[in-house]
């Protein structure tokens, strides 16, 4: 069966001399992956359409059964150039990635609210907007989203409305009151805020919100805790670390 389907590029595997494989989050089936023979080909038909974080219309070859489709055909929608040449967008883009493939798997129901929400953060990252908050705004998203939703405005325990001091418990899924609370911990309001704006604001809007030096950092952190504990697994996002360093080093 062949397809047609806009995609984002989100990884790139050198296959042979020839060929690669690629990861895409496509708005009809979800998150795919397609060999593209012949794509590093100096005069190949696929040459510069299938840049690593750009979107384009993919033709897939797909085959029930199997997990890995071909790509026919591609051309460009968007080359979004500064995610793959300017040094925060890169970080922003390969640690937002990183969530997004821990957090979707293969054979998902193809999802237009993530594939939207991919175009939203790779655009603002493309326009030079702070990469923390849209990282973390958007992580808070694809949570929601996926089915691992939290709770930041009441009580995940008893119902009762919590804006006092704040406890959250991961296991529990978010915000606890002092009653409830015995297994939560404490958490400082304006990243209990941030999350709960991120709840129903854009990504555009978030990125106007500014936290205290590292506050970004602790509620990146809350947020990978808390993935860690309901997807049951360990996440290893390479790409934070080098997210800390642009911070560190002011750029």
């Amino acid at each position: 069966m062949r397809v047609s389907t806009p995609a984002f590029v989100l990884r790139r595997v050198r296959w042979s001399d020839s060929s690669l494989i690629l990861t895409l989050y496509s708005l009809d089936y979800g998150r795919v992956s397609a060999m593209a023979r012949g794509a590093l080909r100096p005069k190949g038909k696929f040459l510069g359409r299938m840049e690593l974080f750009s979107q384009g219309e993919f033709q897939l070859a797909r085959r029930e059964g199997r997990e890995l489709d071909t790509a026919t055909e591609a051309s460009v929608i968007k080359h979004n150039l500064a995610l793959r040449t300017g040094s925060r967008a890169f970080a922003g883009a390969g640690l937002f990635t990183e969530w997004l493939l821990s957090v979707v798997s293969h054979g998902n129901e193809p999802s237009g609210p993530v594939y939207r929400l991919v175009e939203e953060v790779f655009s603002l990252l493309e326009a030079g907007a702070p990469p923390w908050p849209i990282i973390c705004g958007g992580v808070a998203k694809l949570l929601q989203l996926s089915g691992h939703g939290f709770s930041t405005d009441t009580c995940v325990a008893c119902g009762a409305k919590v804006d006092a001091a704040v406890l959250w418990s991961h296991s529990s899924g978010g915000v606890v009151c002092g009653k409830c609370g015995e297994t939560g911990f404490s958490v400082k309001s304006g990243i209990i805020s941030f999350l709960s704006r991120a709840g129903s604001s854009s990504l555009e809007s978030l990125a106007r919100v500014s936290l205290w030096s590292d506050g970004y950092i602790q509620c990146h952190s809350l947020l990978k805790d808390y993935a860690q504990v309901h997807l049951e697994r360990r996440l290893l996002l390479k790409s934070e670390k080098v997210m800390k360093e642009i911070l560190d080093a002011g750029q």
